[in-house]
């Protein structure tokens, strides 16, 4: 019997198990869990010989590596690597002046390039509901093109040289997917929302390839740091799959990429249209995807990606709905779709038959009704296919919907801090909704009890990339203990909310036979915590801190300062 490269003894050990089991001690090989058991067990000469590295855990608490299954990887990276307004509420004087410090202390060499400003909470400018527009960023003393790209990325506002750059001006056409703002007399604002925001983000020059493998490199790094082992990047371009590919080539990745590609309205005008877009999404998989999965960490294009809805929040109030907002000057306002039920229920189906697992940003319970009866359909039509459809984010669901999640077998990714509101924002909520609909409020632990297939997905850069904070926000729904609890669903346990980060994620990337839980055969992806989640009080979860990061048995993360 092949002896162990290194064993793990002295732990506290949570495995994530079917039975959560704990456990002292594992023996890795090849990058393989070979054994998990006691320390007695482990550390004994069926484990171990004179090549066998030995670590005392000295009663740390080592689990599986997290897996971040809803986030825009190289996104992240851009925003730390660029003008970033740290998710701050700010007028827009206070804004103004930090970009024009960055542009007055950037490199006068950068003086024809574009100006990404990232971090920007289009919903907190002071004072609320106040917006920034081209005549704002026109202030600037600068004559680069200038955008700033909301952190939820639905909202991208460009100063006059920007939008020349994209083409747009007055007699630009009103698109289906999404908004072009405009002032009364038909000039354009510089407000671009939902898909034509993300069509220009996307048009920008494209980065140097050493610019883009230093932002990949940047991006993993993070990830490492926070005890992340594999993520879902939900919305994967062309460069971003490019930069990691060099990585993995350059024997440099340190975290399993999966991806998921979008098939935006713009390219599926009609039925017809879908075969040719499915067909570029496998030449796609095919040119990135990892031949010989292994431990050593690869890339795989698992996943098409739908954005079928917009955000709930004002000002925009674009996430479809299953009855109207409730404004006062404004009594039928849905919300919007981005695709035809024809269309969505075409896309989902045939993504399935070519082996892709449908993934779709679905926010109001609107849009979660439409695509679950795509489902449906999609599940009578290949009723025997690993199929694992799953629906992220969810900020509103309707009582009915938990159980057709468990009897379609469909998956939620929930972003756990959106339960963290300030009393602003409850009282918006509480006014949108009204009584009954405001108890579907991200409603974690409706659907677990209902028996659906929960995972974590942190959105970074949408928000701050906190997994421990946003942890705690699942266990507490507060930001802090200054701030409302949002009331409309139980706390969840500690459990549930590790189980959503590595089995459950593993699971929606249909993953779980390699990845997600500590157990023999699986990949040694792991991590070492500087205290139990456990045993500590749940306000202080926030504060847990990764001590070394492991994937495929190779440590790629070691906190040396603790």
């Amino acid at each position: 019997m092949a002896k162990a490269d290194v064993i793990y003894i002295n732990g506290y050990i949570y495995t994530a198990d079917k039975q959560d089991n704990v456990c002292e001690a594992i023996a890795i090989e090849n990058g393989y869990i070979i054994a998990t058991g006691s320390t007695q067990e482990i550390n004994s000469s069926r484990y171990v010989d004179n090549h066998t590295k030995i670590y005392d855990l000295q009663g740390k608490t080592m689990m599986p590596g997290i897996i971040d299954s809803h986030l825009h990887t190289f996104w992240g990276g851009m925003q730390l690597s660029s003008c970033n307004l740290n998710y701050q509420s700010l007028t827009i004087d206070e804004t103004l002046a930090i970009i024009q410090d960055y542009l007055d202390k950037d490199n006068p060499n950068h003086n024809a390039n574009w100006l990404q400003v990232r971090g920007w909470l289009r919903q907190e400018v002071l004072p609320i509901g106040t917006d920034i527009t081209r005549f704002d960023l026109d202030k600037l003393n600068t004559k680069r093109p200038v955008i700033l790209f909301s952190n939820d990325c639905h909202t991208l506002v460009a100063n006059s040289i920007a939008l020349e750059k994209f083409g747009l001006d007055r007699n630009t056409p009103e698109p289906s997917d999404g908004k072009i703002g405009r002032t009364d007399d038909g000039e354009l604002n510089g407000i671009l929302e939902d898909a034509p925001a993300m069509r220009a983000f996307d048009s920008i020059s494209k980065l140097t390839d050493e610019q883009a493998l230093n932002i990949a490199k940047l991006s993993q790094a993070e990830l490492n740091k926070q005890g992340v082992t594999a993520v879902m990047d939900a919305r994967i371009t062309e460069t971003q799959a490019d930069a990691f590919l060099r990585l993995q080539q350059q024997d440099g990745l340190s975290i399993r990429l999966f991806g998921a590609r979008e098939l935006p309205p713009d390219d599926v005008s009609s039925i017809a249209d879908i075969p040719n877009v499915i067909e570029k999404v496998k030449q796609f998989a095919a040119r990135y995807d990892d031949k010989n999965w292994q431990p050593k960490p690869g890339i795989k294009i698992s996943h098409t990606k739908l954005f079928v809805d917009g955000v709930m929040q004002a000002p925009l109030m674009t996430a479809r709905l299953l009855k109207p907002y409730q404004l006062e000057n404004e009594k039928d306002r849905y919300g919007d779709l981005y695709y035809s039920t024809e269309m969505l229920d075409a896309l989902i189906l045939e993504s399935a038959k070519a082996g892709f697992h449908p993934h779709m940003h679905t926010v109001g319970e609107g849009a979660i009704e439409v695509v679950l009866d795509a489902i449906e359909k999609m599940r009578k039509a290949l009723p025997d296919a690993d199929i694992r459809p799953s629906t992220a984010h969810n900020e509103l669901s309707a009582t009915h919907q938990f159980a057709r999640y468990k009897q379609l077998n469909a998956c939620v990714v929930f972003s756990f801090q959106w339960a963290g509101c300030s009393s602003a924002m409850v009282e918006q909520y509480q006014t949108l909704f009204g009584p009954e609909r405001y108890n579907g409020l991200e409603a974690h632990g409706q659907y677990i009890d209902a028996g659906v297939n929960c995972a974590f997905g942190s959105d970074w850069p949408i928000d701050p990339l906190n997994e421990w904070y946003d942890f705690q926000i699942a266990m507490t729904r507060q930001i802090d203990a200054d701030h409302p609890r949002l009331d409309s669903d139980r706390n969840l346990t500690i459990t549930e909310v590790l189980r959503s980060a590595t089995i459950n994620a593993a699971y929606v990337l249909n993953q779980d036979e390699y990845i997600g839980s500590i157990e023999k055969g699986k990949f040694a992806d792991l991590i070492i915590l500087d205290r139990n989640p456990f045993t500590i009080p749940t306000n202080d979860i926030q504060n847990v801190n990764v001590l070394t990061t492991i994937v495929g048995g190779k440590t790629v993360y070691q906190n040396d300062v603790i």
